[in-house]
């Protein structure tokens, strides 16, 4: 007993809040005192070296994180009293095999289990109705789980990473599934689901949510080069087809309207895309790593290009950007590194930070008269860059903008910009001439380092003609 350390609760119940001993076997007392022992504090065992322990049937309560990175746990006895198990309570415990979950849970909460990467197999109680987020995943072991006939929902990542799952059953209880529930599963390949379920269905394999008209989840396990998404879908959910290395083209019917986040992250073997007019919203990194991506048809409907939508998509060389376009988010098209041209829309108005940084094979820029903001790095490390036109909106040129661009020989900046930052054109070695609008009233000292052949144009008694004279830079007047 000197092992444990207790507090008392307001019922008059004492509760383990710690345990200092160093037995491998742990037996938890029913009571103290006198008193029954109803609850396990948060952290109570968490990185302790037990490997076994036996819950008494007066507990009904499991802390937070109260067992959380025990590593060398194999067995835990939960009796059928406990009705509220904390969340992360076994995050970690990565020799747990197997585990009883007692009748009367009602909710198994975030992270309870993630990361048991020896754990097999479970059971869920039909009393439980809820799977939090991240419950299961990484629990990488885990090829067999029965779901609760009475659940109705399961949150974000609840299986994400479990690899040697192969199949799954849908209770037609179940409403809602979370995003992402089982990203990464690379050995699910069936869903077990009843003819008659009020929300989802398995079309050739495929995981669809009918009711909301959504792709769910296309297997890892098929090897199919070309995929039609069926007629009706509406959406393709986040990370729907992640890493599916397989596919080489996926067409798209004209009933899509939304390709969200992720959807397509990853897959190193599609070569081309045609998105329709239907399609309103292409989702951040949607298309992100897909290095043999060289040809994709953008819907016309769509206002902005998201974050990191294009990002390292190696092969891409050249991509026509629809009228619509407004935005242009940061890291888009980063490490698009054989992109060699692109023409901006008459209505962009911005770039975001580091959007074209990397694309080394790209020649020019020309933004357009309504082009207003310009982010950092916007277009950093463009070693093949020549040219860059401006547009007469900006104001600002931020830090890095054209940073290691050491081809970058043409520049022409607008009347109205009034300030560049921290380091705009360094390492710009090409660089021979700029001609520095009058309208500057701000640069900063580091903005033109190692341009080491560079002449500025000014207009005498300018700021710019004040500018290079501090900076002992070669000058001209206009």
């Amino acid at each position: 007993m000197s092992d444990f350390t207790f507090s008392r609760r307001r019922d008059g119940s004492y509760r383990v809040e710690s345990y200092e001993g160093s037995e491998n076997m742990v037996v938890i007392p029913s009571d103290y005192e006198g008193r029954p022992v109803t609850s396990i504090a948060d952290n109570a065992f968490s990185w302790s070296f037990v490997r076994k322990v036996v819950i008494p049937d007066s507990v009904t309560q499991i802390g937070e994180a109260a067992f959380s990175w025990c590593e060398s746990l194999v067995s835990v006895e939960i009796p059928e009293t406990v009705r509220i198990i904390g969340e992360w309570a076994f995050i970690g415990c990565s020799s747990l095999r197997s585990i009883h979950l007692p009748d009367g849970l009602k909710k198994i909460n975030y992270s309870t289990f993630q990361s048991c990467s020896s754990l097999v197999s479970v059971e869920i109680p039909d009393s439980v109705r809820t799977i939090g987020p991240e419950v299961f995943s990484e629990c990488r072991s885990l090829t067999r789980i029965k779901l609760s006939e009475s659940l109705t929902s399961i949150g974000d990542n609840a299986f994400a990473s479990c690899d040697a799952l192969t199949e799954i059953n849908l209770p037609n209880s179940l409403s809602e599934l979370g995003s992402e529930v089982f990203s990464g599963c690379s050995s699910l390949a069936s869903f077990i689901i009843a003819p008659d379920h009020p929300v989802f269905c398995e079309k050739d394999g495929v995981l669809i949510n009918k009711k909301e008209k959504r792709l769910l989840f296309y297997p890892f396990t098929f090897k199919d080069k070309v995929y039609t998404i069926p007629d009706g879908i509406q959406f393709v959910a986040e990370e729907a087809f992640a890493n599916r290395i397989s596919l080489e083209e996926i067409i798209i019917p004209d009933s899509v309207t939304q390709i969200e986040p992720k959807a397509f992250y990853g897959c190193r073997g599609l070569k081309t895309m045609f998105l329709p007019s239907s399609v309103r919203r292409l989702g951040s990194s949607a298309f992100h790593s897909c290095s043999s991506l060289r040809e994709i048809t953008l819907s016309p409907s769509l206002m902005a290009i998201e974050y990191s939508v294009f990002y390292a998509c190696s092969n891409l060389e050249s991509i026509v950007l629809p009228d619509t376009i407004r935005i242009i988010s940061p890291c888009a098209f980063s490490g698009c590194g054989s992109l060699n041209g692109i023409r901006f829309p008459d209505g962009l108005i911005d770039i975001g930070e580091s959007a074209f940084e990397g694309c080394r094979s790209l020649e020019s820029v020309e933004l357009p008269e309504a082009f207003e903001t310009l982010g950092a790095h916007a277009f950093g490390s463009c070693t093949m860059l020549d040219s860059a036109v401006l547009g007469s909106r900006i104001r600002t040129i931020p830090p890095q903008a054209f940073s290691r661009c050491e081809n970058l020989n043409h520049v022409v900046l607008p009347e109205g910009l009034e300030e560049i930052q921290s380091e705009a054109f360094e390492s710009c070695e090409n660089l021979l001439t700029l001609q520095l609008p009058a309208s500057i009233t701000e640069i900063d000292p580091d903005a033109f380092s190692n341009c080491r052949h560079l002449m500025l144009f000014v207009y005498p008694d300018s700021y710019g003609e004040n500018y290079a004279k501090d900076r002992d830079i070669l000058f001209s007047e206009i």
